[in-house]
């Protein structure tokens, strides 16, 4: 019996509804349930704008003890005891601009735009007034208690020290921005057209360093140690060095901006302050992030209604301090102005698809990187490997070349010849007391004085020789008349490269002897600036892709020699003596008849070198090159996924090395040699 009330029945009965409007309703149905729960997503600054009770311009910022200190136009000074929080108002300094600050230990000096520098010899101390009598000044650095460096337009450094002003201009006259000091030796001043100059005698003469890029103008230079130095152009460079007074400089690759050399905005300062955070400031609002060292830079989000040109950071540890901008702007932080991310999900990592995502672009970068410099250091190394291979196996001896000379003319050379090598002799020896070495410490004197070292080694070598020459007999039978001199050259070559580590390799060769610095120079002084892309950055620039493709050519083609010396000795002597026959010379020979036939030989061991080649090029990270193993490091920083991230690299690396592997064993096959060797049936 049906007791449900009729109407009611009717109005909800799913029967009475048409086909259509039910199609509506489970769509509707469906949609609200897969539509994920909404959540409120913000980001908010990491600036707090506080009030400096002034208008003007504020263009400097310094700490000064516990007190930070800020100075602006028209004299304008602010004073705070709280880390930025509040601000006090303390007596105008003249009435012109103040455009730049700074201090060392107790010590602290403004610059006005008329060239008046305005000292406080102590915390609680008052200010004293020096007027250098120079115009055009925009940078200062304390150096000492009472002792300052300015820098100016065309090209001006003048120190203040014991009372007096003394000139130090050097030759080159572009206009100076900025200067900084680590301690109160080692300075660093920046201008236009790329101008770097370093001092490390509290700046009593400075030396050039070349830059990156000859035709930027930089604005902010910044120390974190002596082994650690940055600087930024206005057109948003971001250059540093890693090498101990600054010799070597590179443009960072931004890798938020997909691996360009700019962050495309105008920069004014720089401030660094931990081993990996540096903090940008520029006008138009524009405050940066880094805290990898410039590789990612992220732009800080504003308090609201704050749109202004900023000057100046000062900090009072790596996250508490404070940045200054026109119109009396003062901005506080204690995050190093890091923006907060509200009610956003947090990348999941755990989750291998994100992973990928993130990893994929920087993979790419690195494997592309490793291709680069697996393939001109393969053919270096050939090359090279060839070579010592031809002069190992060369038969000419010391013999060979006096046979066809009189007795008498030998003893002739080797009389004139002991005294040169007497003279190499005694130059050297007499050098090595310089060094202060004793007992076995003398085995570094190649280090501390190559030169020395190789007039010693080279006249000993010829005064051995002079002797053998002298007493020489009519057949030449003495010991050292065999000696092969090609051969001994590249048995010198291949035992120093065969007997030391690749990673020590990479770092001589890059940090010691500057090579890619060297090729890097040369090229520019030959082809022009490489710019920051096309065809010549691609050759040459990047120095650590230069000493990178060296090293590893150097190395390899060490051991290639010993791979190809074996295959020409595997070579019947008969096929040498057949072309020496028909009146080809020893090169002649050498090329048309053996190294063809010896080079299909060694392909196989040599195709296990060129592996090895590609496993080592690993190693380049430690010169700062980014292929493969250093993005692997680089997303393990962000993800910490590290089983995530060497998998992926393992795989990379597979990548390469059974390609080329593939590629080896094909020409392996196309090459054969019929006949030769067991093939086993196949």
């Amino acid at each position: 019996m049906r007791t449900a009330t009729p109407g009611i029945e009717r109005i909800f009965s799913w029967s009475s509804i048409d086909s259509k409007s039910r199609v509506v309703i489970l769509v509707s149905l469906l949609l609200i349930c897969t539509i994920p729960q909404s959540t409120g997503q913000e980001t908010i600054t990491g600036w707090g704008e506080v009030e400096s009770w002034t208008d003007n311009d504020l263009n400097a910022a310094v700490i000064h003890g516990t007190n930070v200190w800020v100075f602006g136009d028209f004299g304008t000074v602010r004073y705070s005891e709280d880390n930025g929080a509040t601000w006090h108002n303390h007596s105008a300094l003249g009435n012109a601009d103040l455009i730049a600050a700074d201090s060392l230990d107790d010590s602290m000096a403004v610059l006005s735009a008329d060239g008046i520098i305005h000292m406080m010899f102590g915390l609680d101390a008052d200010w004293e007034k020096i007027d250098s009598g120079q115009s055009g000044i925009n940078g200062i650095a304390v150096t000492g208690e009472q002792s300052v460096v300015i820098v100016g337009d065309k090209g001006a450094i003048w120190q203040y020290t014991d009372e007096t002003w003394w000139n130090r201009t050097t030759t080159f006259n572009e206009n100076l921005h900025d200067v900084a000091f680590n301690g109160d030796q080692d300075g660093l001043a920046v201008g236009d057209a790329g101008t770097i100059l370093a001092t490390n005698d509290g700046g009593a003469t400075w030396d050039y360093r070349a830059a990156p890029d000859a035709d930027s103008s930089i604005v902010s230079v910044s120390y974190f140690n002596p082994y650690r130095m940055f600087a930024v152009s206005d057109s948003g460079q971001i250059l540093y060095s890693t090498s101990p007074g600054g010799f070597e400089w590179q443009l960072r690759e931004i890798e938020s901006m997909d691996y360009e050399t700019t962050l495309a905005t105008t920069l004014s300062s720089i401030e660094v302050v931990s081993s990996s955070r540096i903090l940008f400031a520029g006008p138009d609002g524009y405050l940066g992030l880094s805290l990898d060292q410039g590789l990612n830079v992220e732009r800080n989000i504003l308090p609201a209604g704050v749109n202004t040109s900023f000057n100046d950071h000062a900090m009072f540890d790596y996250v508490v301090g404070i940045v200054v901008g026109d119109s009396g702007v003062i901005l506080f932080t204690d995050r190093a102005g890091e923006n907060e991310d509200i009610g956003f999900e947090i990348p999941d990592y755990n989750n291998f698809g994100e992973f990928v995502e993130y990893a994929d672009d920087m993979l790419l970068a690195g494997f592309i990187a490793t291709v680069k410099i697996v393939v001109f250091g393969i053919l270096l190394g050939f090359t090279i490997g060839v070579i010592l291979a031809m002069l190992k196996t060369a038969p000419t001896s010391f013999k060979n070349v006096l046979e066809r000379y009189s007795t008498n003319q030998i003893r002739g050379l080797g009389a004139y010849c002991s005294v040169i090598g007497l003279w190499l002799l005694y130059t050297g020896v007499s050098r090595f007391p310089e060094l202060q070495l004793e007992g076995l410490e003398y085995i570094f004197t190649p280090v501390g004085d190559p030169r020395g070292f190789a007039m010693f080694a080279l006249g000993l070598a010829i005064v051995a020789i002079s002797i053998q020459f002298i007493l020489a007999d009519k057949k030449l039978s003495g010991p050292l008349f065999k000696v092969r001199p090609l051969n001994s050259l590249a048995t010198v070559y291949t035992d120093f490269f065969r007997n030391t580590p690749l990673i020590v390799q990479f770092m001589f060769i890059h940090f010691g002897l500057r090579l890619g610095m060297r090729i890097q120079q040369l090229m520019e002084g030959t082809f022009g600036d490489p710019g920051i892309d096309g065809i010549d950055y691609f050759f040459y620039g990047d120095r650590t892709f230069l000493s990178a493709i060296f090293t590893l050519g150097l190395n390899s083609g060490a051991y290639q020699c010993e791979t190809i010396r074996g295959a020409i000795s595997a070579i019947p002597s008969g096929q040498m003596e057949a072309g020496r026959s028909i009146g080809l010379t020893y090169l002649g020979t050498m090329r048309l008849v053996i190294l063809p036939q010896a080079i299909r030989i060694c392909i196989p061991p040599i195709g296990n070198e060129m592996v090895n080649l590609v496993l080592n090029s690993s190693l380049a990270m430690v010169i700062g090159y980014s292929e493969l193993s250093r993005q692997g490091k680089l997303m393990i920083a962000t993800t910490f996924q590290i089983f995530s991230a060497w998998g992926l690299v393992m795989i990379s690396y597979f990548v390469v090395t059974w390609t080329l592997a593939l590629i080896l064993r094909r020409l392996e096959d196309t090459t054969r040699i019929p006949g030769l060797g067991i093939s086993g049936g196949s």
